[in-house]
């Protein structure tokens, strides 16, 4: 064997470890991508041109609106499935298909109903879909005397992202939405906050939008404390009366004695409470990074 072959192996070795190395040093850091204004973006779904609308209140499955999901073709499966917004029941379908947003591409299951979901946009998506490590979404410009607190996140395929928050015995889910105006609670959900934070009615009754365009009851409370979610102190809130658990424990300031109040009581619900633009304003940023688990508030 020549002396140039013994040296072989080693130079092979030798080179080997040099691009090792190199990857290792070229292996990216998380992906922080940034989401401003009302977070529509432009994408191709499906082949297609899309506007689509990057939302914490989105699920993790890219959802389409039903106009679309036909425009570029898609069927669904021999099973559907549906939702509900109060005793709205919403039938939907779900596919596979590509997306391509700014310089993914990626494939996913995607979802869509027969109401549109998103307005100005043919579909919406939330950070748990897209294939990044954090998702920023920038508010506005930081401001002196901000504070930057995590709270845990949570999330699944076809759920938003969203945080907890214990309330005595009861946990609430959390879902932070600028898109949404109000803050908002469902019954269970409501009622918890009212127990353990001293919560009252006021005002008369009102609608809110909650999804697909479906409104709901909702009444005004006030919390005697306030209710800490990272760095915000919640003191007002709307709560939807008759959605998923009962109100009928909440104190009511503007109670009329004749008045016959018919709550919504027991089945599978989940307390949810969506913190919506009139508490985020406050915030310059909200940051969910996936690969940590948390969910990052920086708010004055």
């Amino acid at each position: 064997m020549s002396r140039g072959a013994a040296h072989a192996p080693k130079a092979l070795l030798l080179l080997l470890v040099t691009c090792l190395t190199g990857a290792a040093i070229a292996a990216p850091k998380a992906i922080d991508y940034v989401v401003r204004s009302d977070g529509v973006v432009s994408a191709v779904i499906g082949g297609q041109p899309a506007r689509l609308r990057i939302s914490p209140w989105a699920p993790a499955a890219p959802t389409l609106n039903p106009d679309f999901a036909q425009r570029i073709g898609l069927h669904g499966g021999l099973f559907g499935f549906a939702v509900k917004v109060g005793p709205v029941k919403v039938a939907g379908q779900s596919s596979v298909t590509r997306l391509e947003v700014s310089k993914a591409s990626f494939r996913r299951r995607v979802v869509w109903f027969d109401r549109p979901w998103s307005t100005g946009a043919d579909a919406a998506v939330g950070p748990g879909g897209l294939p990044v490590d954090i998702v920023r979404f920038d508010l506005r410009t930081p401001q002196p005397g901000e504070r930057t607190i995590a709270v845990p996140l949570d999330q699944g395929p076809f759920r938003p992202s969203y945080g907890r928050v214990a309330i005595g015995k009861r946990s609430l889910i959390v879902l932070f939405d600028p898109q949404h105006r109000q803050t908002l609670a469902t019954a269970g959900a409501g009622a918890a906050l009212a127990e353990g934070l001293g919560g009252q009615f006021y005002g008369g009754a009102d609608r809110a939008e909650v999804a697909f365009g479906i409104q709901r009851p909702v009444r005004a409370m006030r919390l005697a404390r306030p209710l800490s979610v990272g760095p915000l102190a919640i003191e007002q809130l709307f709560v939807r009366t008759g959605d998923n658990g009962s109100v009928a424990g909440i104190p009511d300031a503007d109670a009329d004695p004749e008045e016959i109040v018919v709550t919504a009581r027991g089945g599978n619900r989940r307390d949810v409470l969506i913190v919506g633009r009139d508490q985020l304003d406050r915030c310059s940023s909200i940051v969910f990074d996936k690969k940590a688990k948390l969910i990052r508030l920086s708010c004055r």
